[in-house]
């Protein structure tokens, strides 16, 4: 296959057409659901086919992906140098807590998450990889800041745009300095209703290759507010067992 950045980006658009959907999808629904022409939806799916990637329903002529893609994706999960080995441990955290756990990194001034273990409770934090979290606003964004060294923390922060993302983002500039200073001093950062209403994060640094991940558990403001020292022990003790692993 031969993309070019946009096609790339329309294919991966596609993509989550038919993950949202979760349906075969016709060509007037895919153009629709992209809000791309259908001459530019018609070629791109022509791509796809050849490279078996969808597939045709001949009867409804709907288009539908193949488990190609699917292969390859567990291709590239199976050998993640990172999420493979913190896995376990994430899954062990999540157990404990019975909260969401995630696993992020930076990404230029914001932060990527890289897995996502979903508790088991009906209410529960809902993410996933991949998603884009501001640095201000989330606990593991915050923890990127307070990790750094004092004079490129206030660089950042200074080039930060601090949207207002719920009512108690905290958007001054010398308050989030000061926050994430007091939190590197403590050993943990949290959000309260910051980046999600009504939602708490706690967030642990581990160091890789002099890089500082953050792990997180989140969940109900409520529900880990009052579980707020039992995370924090969980959370240093998989620290621990993960610097063993990474020293």
């Amino acid at each position: 296959m031969n993309f070019s950045d946009a096609s790339s980006t329309r294919a991966l658009r596609l993509f989550q057409c038919f993950a949202k959907e979760a349906r075969p999808l016709s060509l007037s629904e895919i153009s629709k659901q992209m809000d791309t022409p259908l001459s530019t939806c018609h070629a791109l799916i022509g791509v796809l086919r050849q490279g078996g990637y969808l597939y045709t329903h001949h009867e409804s002529k709907k288009f539908y992906p193949t488990k190609r893609l699917l292969q390859v994706a567990q291709g590239i999960a199976a050998n993640d140098p990172l999420a493979s080995i913190f896995e376990p441990y994430l899954r062990k955290l999540s157990e404990a807590t019975r909260e969401t756990v995630i696993l992020g990194t930076r990404q230029q001034d914001s932060v990527v998450y890289l897995d996502v273990i979903e508790g088991p409770q009906v209410i529960r934090y809902t993410a996933g990889p991949g998603d884009i979290k501001p640095l201000h606003s989330s606990a593991i964004g915050k923890l990127i800041l307070g990790e750094m060294d004092p004079d490129e923390r206030a660089r950042v922060i200074k080039r930060l745009a601090l949207e207002k993302v719920t009512d108690n983002t905290v958007i001054d500039r010398a308050a989030l300095d000061a926050a994430v200073s007091a939190s590197h001093d403590a050993g943990y950062y949290t959000t309260r209703g910051e980046n999600v209403s009504d939602v708490m994060a706690i967030a642990m640094p581990i160091i890789v290759q002099e890089e500082p991940l953050g792990v997180a558990v989140a969940g109900p403001l409520e529900r880990v507010s009052a579980g707020f020292e039992a995370i924090v022990q969980e959370l240093s003790a998989l620290k621990s067992d993960l610097s063993k692993v990474f020293d």
